[in-house]
């Protein structure tokens, strides 16, 4: 089921507080605003930088921090007002596609029924009431003759 945007918006900025949280108990200020900013960016919706950014690989940002500032191989400076989207898609977007697309394809096709099945429809129902029981039920076998009646009657 799709989340409305004011789902995704709370989720989105959970998920910026937590990491800036973490961030900040890591690598002070700098931390946090890195935190933050890969909260945001985990989002799935479009991302406007209201302040000057400079992104750095993630596998290199702990080099950066434990080991006395170790420059990292390349930085992306990122202007106020540029927007970020997402490009591709992720494994666990791609996952829920492909379950809405099995869900949607997997209701079997109904079969027409044939003349023949609505004759018999219609005589079972005028002959089923002479082999039942005051009660409802089914006289000793019954049902067997009210089904070779039925037959009968289409023939």
């Amino acid at each position: 089921m799709a989340r409305s945007k004011t789902e995704a918006a709370k989720s989105k900025v959970e998920t910026a507080s937590a990491l800036a949280g973490i961030g900040g108990h890591i690598a002070g200020p700098v931390g946090a605003g890195v935190g933050a900013l890969t909260g945001l960016i985990i989002g799935d919706q479009t991302l406007i930088f209201q302040m000057p950014y400079i992104a750095v690989p993630a596998f290199e940002y702990y080099g950066m921090v434990a080991n006395g500032g170790h420059t990292p191989s390349h930085m992306i400076y990122i202007k106020e007002g540029e927007v970020l989207t997402q490009v591709i898609e992720t494994e666990a977007q791609e996952a829920e596609e492909a379950i809405r697309a099995d869900n949607s394809s997997s209701k079997p096709t109904r079969k027409k029924t044939t003349a023949y099945q609505r004759k018999y429809k219609k005589a079972f129902a005028s002959v089923k009431r002479k082999h039942m029981k005051a009660n409802g039920t089914w006289k000793k076998g019954g049902f067997k003759a009210a089904v070779k009646a039925a037959h009968r009657m289409c023939k």
